[in-house]
């Protein structure tokens, strides 16, 4: 089997997944849908060919004595690709996702204008979050860009593995993969804050360790930008908070309510009558309110703070679904499919609102 052949056809029929499996013909995922590239089974040995050739001896060898890996792959054309190795049921399994080579400008990205904003704030956590292929890495990646060709900056990322790569053009832009430029995360970010950056990129906040120096780093005046495998604003920082123990908690919340300037969630949708897809976000701003329900841990005002901040550029899921529903961009079905409060929604795509917001918000959308 030609993977790189495959590889090269991704690009070409707009597919972001490529899946390979033992017993199974080839796959790709286009437009959020699973569609067999031919009939033919794939073969142990036809596998085995394929991982070889596109891993040096050095990963041949790890990948030989551990069942995961993860790693960037470039085509000689200069298509990059993030690959994951797996062994199931005794077989190789194998992912490749496609990183896009476009230019990453928000626009072209249908990405909000506040986005920027948030890129050019000078110090503080920023959060992106969602399901894997929600678009976070990309989302990250242009807004590192904005950075790096509008600002005089040193920007320090640690990832898993690099993905983008950014060449200088107005800042200084490092980036370490974790397994080749060190050992891991926690080794990467220990050293970060000695290596004088001004923006740290974190590839995935994993654990305790990682939480707390990207903390820590964002309260001494610097941009730290990061994701979390998570669903919402309100997830997010019960899972934040959650990963530490019951009395270190209302710490972590003071932390937060000091360092913490947005968390960005994402969904990506199908679009209405044509091919690709375009992101929902949800999006919460620190502002002084937000900082009160942090510190005293009333999550559960967020919703309502959030859909009533649409001058800082606040957006609720449901606000952004409405918007890309009435701009024709997405289809009812689908905005109700990836809404988090589908009922609610319903009633907002007839024009009818709750809370005192209502008219104002009517207003907007209409």
């Amino acid at each position: 089997m030609q993977i790189e052949a495959y590889l090269g056809m991704m690009k070409d029929k707009g597919a972001s997944d490529l899946y390979l499996k033992v017993g199974s013909p080839v796959v790709m995922r286009i437009d959020g849908h699973l569609i067999r590239m031919s009939e033919d089974l794939l073969m142990d040995r036809e596998m085995e060919e394929a991982v070889q050739a596109i891993l040096n001896e050095h990963q041949w060898h790890v990948f030989s004595e551990r069942p995961d890996m993860d790693f960037a792959y470039t085509l000689p054309a200069g298509i990059r690709f993030r690959i994951n190795l797996f062994r199931q049921q005794g077989h190789i399994g194998l992912v490749a996702r496609l990183i896009s080579g476009s230019e990453l400008k928000f626009k072209d990205l249908n990405l909000p204008f506040v986005l920027q904003d948030i890129a050019e704030l000078p110090r503080g956590l920023v959060i992106v979050t969602g399901a894997t292929g929600s678009g976070k890495s990309t989302t990250l990646a242009a807004m590192i860009h904005h950075i790096n060709a509008n600002y005089s900056r040193h920007i320090m990322t640690v990832e898993d593995p690099v993905e983008f790569l950014h060449s200088d053009i107005r800042s200084l832009v490092n980036q370490r993969e974790v397994g080749y430029d060190t050992c891991s995360f926690k080794d990467a970010l220990r050293q970060v804050v000695r290596q004088s950056p001004d923006v740290i990129l974190i590839g995935e906040m994993r654990d305790t360790d990682t939480m707390v120096t990207a903390l820590s780093a964002a309260q001494t005046g610097h941009l730290v930008l990061t994701t979390l495998h998570t669903v919402d604003v309100a997830h997010t920082l019960d899972r934040i908070i959650n990963y530490f123990p019951d009395y270190l908690q209302k710490q972590i919340r003071v932390e937060l309510s000091e360092c913490l300037q947005a968390i960005i969630c994402m969904r990506l949708l199908r679009r209405h009558n044509q091919a690709g897809r375009i992101p929902a976000m949800e999006i919460m701003r620190t502002t002084s309110s937000i900082k009160k329900a942090l510190l005293e841990g009333e999550f559960w005002r967020l919703k309502e703070l959030i859909q009533n901040g649409t001058e800082t550029g606040m957006q609720t899921f449901n606000q952004s679904l409405l918007q890309l529903y009435k701009s024709k961009q997405i289809s009812f079905e689908e905005a109700l499919m990836a809404s988090s409060n589908p009922e609610e929604f319903k009633l907002n795509a007839q024009g009818m609102f709750t809370g005192t917001d209502s008219i104002r918000i009517s207003k907007n959308l209409g």
